[in-house]
């Protein structure tokens, strides 16, 4: 009985083992079957996407099978990826351009990888060191992929998770050093790659265009975004990756010049011993002349632009214009109708996220990161200009205001959704803002129409034109120029007949509108015409180089040699002075306009007091909400700020010139702003910003600048207007600059060599500015004072550690002194409110010094 039982155990598992052993053999005959397929069984009944690099698609499970030639390995492509619909808060918008790097596909055994090295450091070939070229500079292998099946030349590979990856792009945000506000921002949780999908293909011979959406799952969000997330615990990016083959046809490099502004690719020549061993390259078009022979002539190709079939009829002419009014400049540089522009049919066959195409295209953004956004690709080892867009905000044509908080809930600053974002080769990257200010122009322009349809004034075409006019430039190299504004004085501005269209020396400032103050005719409002500026630029960009070398340098040379004129002044992004405390020139400045800026803030100050007077009249309307009253009175408010900003950076600021030795002009590097002007700047924030009836034109409206109730908005917010905020955040924003340390260092810094408004000067005629005479003096002013008492014991050091130099302490300690030997609590003819005011004072000071 127990010797069957064990027989038939061992025949049991013998079978077990048999039918395993078949199984295998089975398995191992299905592997030999797949391994003995050829490609063209492999791709057979796929959906084909042919061109550059083959795709090959399945039509039930999606997979996709890619086919290299072996003659493409070890080959430089461009890798560029660009958001075809994205959110704002994750970073991503339509039309973002994301970023581009050279990368090759290499072998390695049985893989392919993808690799990624950096193209800035040169090495001459006929140097010995460059032999050690690739010393301690890092490759990056971004996949390496199993290759599938080789044969007759052609490499197959499954690219899923290649795509279905952030192993070419990181979609994702990255992560921003030291970032106080890291739990309030929102976050898109880990990639979910099986619910990511590649969605679409485009092939062509010199480029292939994958579209993937890319979903992101966070579990249990903190945060939960804007109005525009659906659900915060899946978000869908759409993202192209292009693959473009780097041009072979002839364009020679043009080197960067410091003296005007182009977007570059630099590269720095390891084995010279030149002072400067930069081999810079400016980003352009290959223009090329029809008739070399003519002094003007038509390109070969030209640069075509398409007007997006989104765009709105009764825009399209004035977007068409714009763009093309850089002819003019182009008609400089030798070439004729150098910009072409057609209309999209709305039967196209091509997207308009192709890069074949440069498109002019239109949104609706529920958070719109900028009103005009002119992005462009070039081949990083060359500068040669691809492909561009632009992208316009509809929003930014209309009243409705973009901003997320408003000055007059006690905002100190206005939340705009345009935050820099780091881009994936690590360096910060800044959405233009002209757009912004454009917006602002309009509801200016609208406070002083009694009309509320702003589409039917002037003002908007020139608005639309000149934001067509800035973003284009972009799309041929230019960057901005925020020195351009000191084209004209305050009085010429406004006259047409010395303007014609051409406010500033370039296009590429950021210039508010510019309205003449009451009693003056209103000249032009925007800028129509590329500048004076834009139109020199060009010709260094564009003009062809002459055949000989010699005579090139000496045209170059000559060119560049007027970069001391006014109207070519240039300062950009690296020099404006936007943020308190950064840099230095106060010409290079955004919102400012003539070559007196002071003045010209003056009058724009006194215009907005006035228009806030008769706010009220134009903008409530029976049977409406107070809606426009407020964001125009916040608008208007937005804007005298401004030009308080601009006011205040003329104190401590220096003078740039970049002019090279022997450029005809005998011109120094730095110039200290003449003591006149700083004293100048100080009496107009003395009479416009510290005063103590600061602003009273608006007291009136504080009882109606109620924002129009949605539902439960502004659950958790008290809803009031918050006026001494506004005022007191304005005046800080003063302070924050003047009292910057960097600002109060170069005071005495520039003391040294030419400034003659001392240290001690400036903080003299500050406090008189803020300490008014007690009779005058109102609950603003003694807000202002706090702050400033607030600010100097800071400064000065003596209650906590201060970050000033030492000649900023002594000053800032002087003035406590002076301050607390003014201030008493029994001051004959003091109201109870001035003496407890001046009693607090004086605990502050005596607290401090602990007296």
């Amino acid at each position: 009985m127990k010797l069957t039982s064990l027989s038939l155990a061992v025949t049991i598992a013998l079978s077990a083992s048999q039918l395993a052993i078949a199984a295998d053999e089975e398995k191992s005959k299905d592997k030999d079957k797949k391994a003995d397929k050829t490609i063209a069984q492999m791709i057979e009944k796929k959906t084909a996407t042919e061109g550059l690099f083959n795709f090959y698609q399945d039509k039930e499970t999606g997979d996709t099978l890619m086919l290299l030639k072996e003659t493409q390995l070890d080959t430089p492509y461009l890798h560029f990826a660009h958001t075809v619909d994205g959110l704002s808060d994750a970073g991503h918008f339509r039309g973002g351009y994301r970023g581009v790097k050279v990368i090759e596909f290499r072998r390695y055994f049985d893989r392919i990888d993808v690799v990624t090295k950096t193209p800035r450091y040169l090495f001459d070939e006929n140097n010995p060191i460059s032999k050690a070229k690739d010393a301690n500079i890092s490759e990056a292998v971004l996949a390496s992929l199993k290759i599938e099946k080789e044969e007759d030349g052609q490499i197959a590979l499954k690219v899923n998770k290649l795509f279905l990856s952030e192993s070419l792009h990181k979609v994702s945000p990255w992560a921003r050093a030291n970032d106080k506000n890291a739990k309030k921002r929102f976050k898109v949780g880990k990639m979910n790659s099986k619910k990511s999908r590649i969605l679409s293909k485009r092939a062509y011979d010199n480029n292939v265009d994958v579209v993937v959406d890319y979903v992101f799952n966070n579990d249990n969000p903190s945060v939960y975004g804007s109005r525009a997330v659906s659900d915060p615990r899946s978000v869908s990016i759409k993202l192209q990756h292009s693959f473009v083959e780097l041009p072979k046809g002839d364009f020679t490099p043009r080197f960067d010049d410091a003296r005007v502004g182009y977007f570059t690719h630099q590269y720095d020549d390891m084995t010279s011993s030149e002072w400067a061993p930069y081999r810079d390259v400016i980003k352009r078009w290959n223009l090329v002349k029809k008739d070399p022979s003519a002094a003007v002539s038509e390109p070969v190709e030209p640069i075509v632009w398409w007007i997006e079939n989104t765009t709105p009829h009764e825009w399209r002419d004035t977007i068409k214009e714009g763009a093309l009014a850089w002819n003019s400049a182009f008609e400089q540089a030798g070439f004729k109708n150098a910009i072409q522009v057609k209309v999209q049919p709305d039967d196209a066959d091509w997207d308009a996220g192709d890069i074949n195409y440069n498109v002019l295209r239109w949104t609706s953004s529920p958070q719109p990161r900028f009103g005009g956004y002119g992005p462009s690709l070039a081949n990083p080892l060359t500068g040669e200009m691809l492909g561009a867009d632009i992208m316009l905000e509809y929003v930014f044509m209309k009243n409705r205001w973009i901003y997320n908080s408003l000055y007059s809930q006690g905002a100190a600053s206005l939340g705009l959704n345009n935050d820099e974002h780091i881009s994936p080769d690590g360096q910060e990257h800044f959405n233009c803002s002209a757009g912004h200010e454009l917006q602002q122009g309009f509801l200016l322009g609208n406070a002083m129409s009694a009309s509320n349809d702003i589409e039917k004034q002037a003002l908007l075409k020139e608005g639309l034109r000149f934001l067509v006019l800035h973003e284009v430039g972009h799309t041929l190299g230019l960057n901005h120029n925020m020195k351009a504004s000191i084209l004209w004085n305050e009085k010429e501005i406004h006259d047409k007949s010395v303007t014609q269209g051409v406010l500033t020396g370039s296009v590429m400032d950021y210039a508010p509108i510019n309205v003449a103050p009451k009693g003056q005719t209103q000249g032009d409002y925007f800028q129509t015409e590329p500048g004076p500026y834009d139109v020199w630029a060009i010709q260094y960009g564009y003009t062809t180089a002459l055949a000989d070398p010699a005579q090139e340098k000496q045209r170059m040379e000559k060119l560049l040699s007027r970069s001391s004129e006014k109207a070519l002044a240039f300062g950009n992004d690296a020099d404006d002075m936007r943020a308190p405390g950064r840099h230095i020139d106060p010409r290079i400045m955004t919102g400012d306009l003539s070559s007196n800026p002071v003045a010209y803030a003056v009058d724009r100050m006194t215009l907005i007091d006035g228009l806030l007077a008769e706010l009220k009249d134009k903008t409530v309307q029976e049977g409406e909400s107070y809606q426009q009253l407020l964001t125009s009175a916040n608008s208007l408010f937005g804007q005298y700020r401004r030009q308080a900003q601009v006011i205040s950076r003329q104190i401590g600021g220096v003078y740039i010139e970049r002019s090279y030795v022997g450029d005809g002009q005998e011109t120094q590097p730095y110039t200290p702003v003449p003591k006149a002007k700083q004293v100048e700047a100080m009496q107009a924030l003395t009479q416009h910003v510290f005063a103590p009836d600061v602003l009273s034109s608006m007291q009136p409206l504080y009882n109606y600048m109620q924002h129009q109730r949605r539902g439960f908005n502004h659950y958790g917010k008290n809803e009031d207007p918050k006026a001494h905020d506004m005022i007191l955040n304005m005046q800080k924003s003063v302070l924050s600059q003047v009292l910057h340390k960097n600002v109060l260092k170069r005071i005495s810094d520039t003391s040294l060599y030419g400034n003659e408004y001392s240290l001690t000067h400036m903080f003299n005629d500050l406090t008189a500015a803020i300490f008014v005479d007690s009779k005058k003096a109102t609950s603003l002013s003694h807000n202002i004072q706090i702050e400033y008492v607030n600010r100097l014991i800071a400064i000065a050091g003596v209650k906590a550690k201060s970050s000033y130099d030492n000649l900023a302490k002594t000053a800032a300690l002087g003035q406590l002194n002076n301050i607390l030997d003014n201030a008493s609590s029994m001051g004959f003819g003091k109201n109870d409110t001035t003496k407890a005011h001046d009693a607090y004072i004086s605990l502050m000071i005596n607290k401090a010094l602990k007296v």
